[in-house]
């Protein structure tokens, strides 16, 4: 499942070829990838003008000039192309191994647009979705989440807040959890912990004032860094350009089991946690 800065990647991309761009028409294979009746998306979708592409979290968010905002969660194996009249292509997400062509047999949503380009969601395993949502609702529905960790009111203050009501868990089953951090997920997670030299397994509750001040630090640190290299691309990940993020040519420690650290030599170490792989050297995170 793409992370925050897959999500934000995506977004910035598609951003330049959807704003300004009227839906025309669109085709929907399969019902239950939408979250509302057909009849609601006819009425949101059609004629509206998409006024900006922007993100919640893992959530992308169309606005329309209709009233509602378009909601496009890509879970895991959900992809995103946009494809011009003249054949010129964009995609983000997961790419399906040994499909290249746009319709195919897991293409399941068609939006038609005014300047004639199209933009297809394909999910091979249909976990992703689609929901419009009223725009004066759009803060029942996303508030949950927790700050957005590149936002300005990512403060210390504000994490050990979302942290305390998790005291007797793992940091890395807070971090995971959206409503803590929003966005953050398993690969961001470890690389974030490392830098804090923390070890996931640490309970909320030792965690000491200095311990989270440089958490929330490591978190923006990793973030940004992995923004700027357009993502972690493994497996079939790509982004909306169709081009392979590089962070993970420079991650420190996800992945990395039975490496040595790159900081003191030491073995990296394979956990799970929360079910998810967990990553960690044994000499720096404490």
């Amino acid at each position: 499942m793409p992370e925050l800065p897959e999500v934000e990647t995506i977004r910035r991309d598609l951003a330049r070829v959807l704003k300004g761009r009227r839906i025309v028409g669109f085709k929907i294979v399969k019902l239950r990838l939408l979250r509302n009746s057909l009849q609601l998306f006819k009425r949101g979708l059609t004629g509206a003008t998409i006024l900006s592409v922007g993100r919640r979290a893992k959530l992308l968010l169309l606005e329309l000039s209709s009233g509602y905002v378009l909601a496009i969660h890509l879970k895991m194996t959900g992809q995103l192309v946009w494809r011009s009249p003249s054949g010129q292509a964009r995609s983000g997400g997961h790419p399906i191994m040994g499909v290249a062509a746009v319709p195919n047999k897991f293409t399941y949503i068609t939006l038609n647009l005014s300047d004639g380009a199209k933009l297809y969601f394909n999910d091979v395993r249909q976990f992703g979705y689609w929901q419009l949502i009223p725009k004066q609702e759009m803060f029942q529905h996303t508030h949950h989440y927790g700050p957005e960790p590149l936002s300005a009111d990512f403060s210390s203050k504000e994490l050990a807040a979302r942290l305390a009501k998790h005291r007797r868990t793992s940091i890395k089953a807070a971090l995971l959890n959206q409503t803590v951090v929003a966005g953050l997920g398993n690969i961001y997670a470890d690389e974030s912990l490392f830098m804090a030299k923390l070890r996931p397994q640490r309970r909320v509750a030792t965690l000491k004032p200095q311990e989270l001040s440089r958490l929330r630090r490591a978190i923006q640190s990793v973030l940004k860094k992995a923004v700027g290299s357009r993502g972690t691309s493994f497996n079939t990940y790509v982004d909306a350009l169709g081009r392979s993020g590089t962070y993970w040519q420079s991650r420190l420690v996800y992945g990395r089991a039975g490496e040595p650290c790159l900081i003191c030599r030491t073995t990296i170490k394979r956990v799970v946690a929360v079910g998810r792989g967990t990553y960690y050297c044994a000499h720096c995170q404490h």
